[in-house]
C-alpha cells in the first residue's frame, strides 16, 4: 500500500515539474513578444507649419515611412506659417533638448542663416526643404523646383485655353525681400511655356497673404476690374479652392479658366465638378521620405546631394479617377 502511495506522489511530482516547465516556457515566450523596439539610431526633429494644407499630411506620410525603413526617430514640431521668431525658438528649443538633427523651411536668407549657423554650433545637422526661393549656403535641400511649377502650371493654362488667354497669376506672398527670387522662377516657368503662343499672356501678377484670406478679394477684384483677364492661374494651395468659390458665386465657371495648386479635397471636388481646369502638385510625400532620408544619411557620415528636386504631377479631370481615391 505504501508502495501504491509513493508511486502515486511520484507522479503528482512529475506532473508538477511538466507543468511547471510549460508554465515558464510561456512567461518566457510572453516576455520575448514584449520586448521593447530597439532603441532608434537618431532624433530627428521636422519643423512643419501650422496649417491645414494637405501637403502637411503628405508629407508626414513620407517622413514616418521613411522613419521605420532607416531606423530613426522623426518629431513634427508645428509653427505659425513662416514665422522666424518662432522658427528660432523651436530650433533653440530642439538643440537645447539633444535632437541629432532638424529639417525646416526657410523662411527668409539673413534670418534663417543666422538660426543655422546657431544650431550648427551645437553639433546639429541642418536641412532645409521645399522652399527653393530661399537658398541657404552650405545646407542641403529637398523639395520641387518653383521654375518646375510654373512651367507645369503654363502647360496646364496653354492646354485648357488652346494657347489663346489673358492670364492673371495669383502667387503666395511670405513677406520676405527673397520672395522676388521665387516670383522670377515661378513667372519664369509660365513665359518658357507661353513662349511659343503670342495669344496668351500674363496680364498682372498678384500676391496675397493665405493666412489673411485674401484670395476671394483678389480674384473678386480680377474679375470685376479686368474683362481681359479669362485665365486665372493661382499657385497656392490653401487659396485654390477660395478662387474657384468666386468663379461659382460670380456665375463666371467657364469664362474665366482656373488652374490651381495642390490636392486639398474642396480642389479635386471643384476639379471633379468643371470648376477648376487642373491642379499642379508637388510630390509632398517623396519630399518628407526623402527629408528624412537625406538627414539620416549624413548623420552617418554619408555624402549627400547638395539639393534634391522632387517631381510634380498635375490632375484634371480626365486623369483624376487614377487619384481621387488615393487622396480622398
Amino acid at each position: 500500500m505504501l508502495k501504491g502511495i509513493f508511486g502515486t506522489l511520484i507522479g503528482m511530482l512529475l506532473l508538477i515539474v511538466v507543468m511547471f516547465g510549460q508554465l515558464m516556457i510561456n512567461v518566457d515566450n510572453k516576455t520575448a513578444e514584449k520586448e521593447p523596439v530597439e532603441k532608434p539610431d537618431y532624433h530627428i526633429q521636422i519643423v512643419i507649419q501650422n496649417t491645414d494644407e494637405y501637403f502637411w499630411t503628405l508629407f508626414q506620410e513620407g517622413a514616418k515611412a521613411a522613419e521605420k525603413e532607416f531606423g530613426t526617430y522623426v518629431e513634427f514640431v508645428r509653427v505659425p506659417q513662416r514665422d522666424t521668431k518662432y522658427l528660432q525658438e523651436t530650433v533653440e528649443m530642439g538643440a537645447n533638448a539633444g535632437v541629432d538633427a532638424i529639417a525646416l523651411q526657410a523662411a527668409d536668407s539673413e534670418e534663417t542663416i543666422a538660426i543655422i549657423e546657431g544650431a550648427t554650433k551645437q553639433g546639429i545637422v541642418l536641412l532645409t526643404y521645399e522652399n527653393d526661393n530661399v537658398i541657404i549656403p552650405n545646407t542641403p535641400m529637398v523639395g520641387s523646383n518653383s521654375y518646375s511649377i510654373g512651367n507645369m502650371a503654363g502647360d496646364m493654362a496653354v492646354e485648357a485655353s488652346g494657347g489663346s488667354a489673358n492670364v492673371a497669376v495669383i502667387l503666395n506672398d511670405s513677406g520676405e525681400q527673397s520672395d522676388e527670387q521665387y516670383k522670377n522662377l515661378i513667372v519664369q516657368g509660365i513665359l518658357e511655356s507661353f513662349s511659343q503662343y503670342s495669344t496668351i499672356n500674363i496680364e498682372k501678377i498678384y500676391t496675397i497673404n493665405a493666412d489673411m484670406f485674401e484670395a476671394e478679394k483678389i480674384s473678386s477684384s480680377i474679375i470685376s476690374e479686368s474683362d481681359k483677364v479669362d485665365m486665372i492661374i493661382c499657385l497656392d494651395e490653401r487659396s485654390t479652392p477660395g478662387v474657384a468659390q468666386v468663379l461659382v458665386d460670380s456665375n463666371m465657371v467657364g469664362d474665366v479658366k482656373l488652374i490651381g495648386y495642390g490636392v486639398a479635397p474642396q480642389t479635386l471636388d471643384y476639379i471633379d465638378k468643371g470648376v477648376i481646369y487642373g491642379t499642379v502638385c508637388p510630390k509632398a510625400y517623396d519630399i518628407g521620405y526623402y527629408t528624412v532620408k537625406q538627414i539620416t544619411s549624413s548623420l552617418k557620415g554619408e555624402q549627400i546631394s547638395d539639393y534634391i528636386s522632387t517631381d510634380l504631377f498635375s490632375i484634371n479631370k480626365n486623369n483624376m479617377f487614377i487619384y481621387e481615391d488615393k487622396f480622398k
